[in-house]
């Protein structure tokens, strides 16, 4: 009685290990789709349809958070810099902003390096004049729509024109002091 159940025991192993077998090669050999970037995609970035691509990948080296579809990713905007051949996930892009209803977009020239900001981010405007020799907010919710190039500015340093999304009364209050001094944007 103790050999039939050490053959029983036997042989429901191997057939464990036959079965666990089976299941690695199977997950070796089934594929997903998954979006891989075509080209080096750069923080910030709004990600098209030319700069990824979609390839068949082994199911054991795909993750769940991993984009399946092209469609999933094309319009996003890059959080982080992404390389060639890289598998995209999708917390790695965000959706592009869109101003909020009441809202104005103004192109105001920053002092401070705007190299940490993102589209979609909420920032704080600060004024270095205007509020009776001290500085002022003059926005305290500015959305990020987008960033443009650096450029001299007339003192030497480098400004550089970002698009704001804010209510009318922050805008007014930005186009009328930032030909008086420097603004910055401040994160929240």
């Amino acid at each position: 009685m103790l050999h039939a159940a050490r053959r029983c025991i036997a042989a429901f192993c191997a057939g464990l290990a036959v079965l666990f077998g089976l299941g690695t090669v199977l997950a070796q050999v089934q594929t997903a789709p998954v979006v891989i970037a075509d080209r080096p995609i750069a923080r910030g970035e709004i990600i098209s349809s030319a700069d990824i691509r979609v390839e068949l990948l082994p199911v054991s080296t795909v993750g769940s958070s991993y984009a399946t579809d092209a469609d999933e990713i094309t319009g996003l905007i890059a959080q982080i810099d992404i390389a060639v051949n890289d598998p995209i996930s999708t917390h790695m892009a965000r959706d592009a902003p869109l101003p909020p209803t009441g809202t104005t977009v103004i192109e105001v020239r920053l002092a401070s390096n705007p190299d940490d900001l993102l589209p979609g981010d909420n920032v704080q405007l600060v004024s270095a004049v205007g509020c009776a020799g001290e500085d002022c907010v003059l926005a305290e919710e500015a959305l990020v729509m987008a960033i443009g190039e650096a450029e001299a500015s007339s003192l030497g340093s480098n400004e550089q024109q970002v698009s704001f999304a804010m209510k009318p009364h922050a805008a007014a209050a930005v186009m009328e002091l930032q030909q008086a001094g420097a603004i910055v944007a401040v994160m929240r």
